[in-house]
């Protein structure tokens, strides 16, 4: 009988409408699965302060886990009091009852995404993994808080960049494990003979409150700027690009900005607010083109888009914004890097004089670097399993 593993997040039950979100810890979860491993999901939801509406989220989570298949591995925390920082006063069990999960905790290993999965209910694993998932930054605020840094067995990291000579974000002394985000290719079928989709797109957030403060310099958190940076991009190339962004009724400037520079719109809610419809969205999609958050830019960690990689194995080619990363991947039609807004013109005119290729390429990649098949031994092996 395998040890069990558990993927511990935080960010899912509380974000339902977020489809894209669901898939960061279900590609671990099925890769896990697919290795023969007694892997488990385990959701942390706080009280939002509104309990029929807590409620709600969670039948909405129960729901799609189920869609999925993954319905009867799920361990959800609810706990209807306080806030993460509180210690817990009550938790309620979904999914596995809490004996279940005591029991298997006991030999168990936790991957602890983004820290989702606070002190008091990691206690009882018999060893448990930081997962950084916000390379950079997420240094930047382990020195000003506890994000777990030092209290896990193991720490695994995204930043393939971090440590290096122009990544101005310290470390201290920590040892990160690198791994690149996972694609589980069985649930992303290759769609790069079906031919190219109608437009390139990105599911994106615009604003966020998050910033990483490092003495007086700023690591902005927000893909807004980002975008701002290629704002003529449209005009450029003339392919039709698409943000599924979350723009919200009081932008109506940044809205009409986007729009009088020939920038499509969609409403991420609609075409991808569950995990199918985010498959679909990507899947249907000429490629990606997106910018990074300039927070990853400028820490220069080397971080990759969870999202990027299911465009990846979906046979979509991807140009995105330069984080680092792009030093430590094989060179591939399929995926290209830039800088800056002569750079994204010339990357995006480059896959499209051979999009076939280019396509067949990105699935190649995706198979060779950040299938689950290849990145599940790399976990087990930082895991110590």
């Amino acid at each position: 009988m395998s040890i069990p593993v558990f993927v511990g997040s935080a960010f899912v039950a509380g974000y339902p409408e977020g489809g894209g979100a669901f898939w960061v810890p279900l590609q671990w979860l099925l890769g896990l699965r697919a290795h023969g491993i007694d892997a488990w999901w385990l959701e942390c939801l706080w009280t939002q302060g509104d309990p029929a509406r807590d409620r709600a989220r969670i039948a909405a989570f129960l729901r799609a886990t189920a869609r999925l298949g993954v319905g009867d591995r799920v361990a959800l925390l609810y706990l209807p009091e306080g806030g993460r920082d509180d210690p817990p006063r009550r938790v309620e069990h979904l999914g596995l009852e809490a004996a279940g999960l005591e029991a298997r905790a006991r030999d168990g290993v936790l991957l602890n995404l983004a820290h989702g999965v606070t002190p008091p209910l990691r206690a009882g694993f018999a060893r448990t993994a930081l997962f950084d998932i916000d390379p950079g930054p997420f240094q930047i605020w382990a020195r000003q808080v506890d994000l777990g840094v030092g209290r896990h067995d193991v720490h695994l990291t995204l930043g393939w960049n971090l440590g290096a000579a122009d990544c101005p974000v310290a470390l201290g002394g920590v040892r990160w494990e690198r791994l690149w985000p996972a694609v589980h290719l069985e649930a992303w079928p290759d769609r790069a003979a079906e031919g190219a989709g109608g437009r390139w797109t990105t599911v994106t957030q615009w604003w966020n409150e998050q910033a990483a403060w490092d003495g007086d310099d700023c690591y902005d958190c927000s893909k807004r700027s980002g975008f701002l940076n290629v704002l003529e991009l449209p005009a450029r190339t003339g392919l039709p690009l698409e943000l599924a962004v979350n723009l919200h009724p009081g932008e109506r400037e940044d809205r009409a900005l986007l729009l009088r520079h020939g920038w499509r719109l969609a409403d991420p809610a609609r075409v991808a607010g569950s995990p199918e419809d985010f498959r679909r969205y990507v899947q249907g999609s000429r490629g990606e083109l997106s910018a990074a958050k300039p927070a990853y830019v400028k820490a220069r960690s080397g971080w990759l888009s969870d999202r990027t990689v299911a465009y990846l194995a979906s046979g979509r080619p991807c140009v995105v914004e330069d984080t680092g990363a792009g030093r430590h991947l094989p060179a591939s039609p399929g995926l290209r890097f830039w800088r800056d807004l002569d750079e994204a013109v010339e990357a995006l005119r480059e896959v499209e004089r051979d999009l076939p290729r280019a396509a067949r390429a990105a699935r190649e990649l995706a198979e060779e670097v950040f299938s689950t098949r290849a990145q599940v031994p790399r976990l087990l092996a930082a895991l110590g399993l």
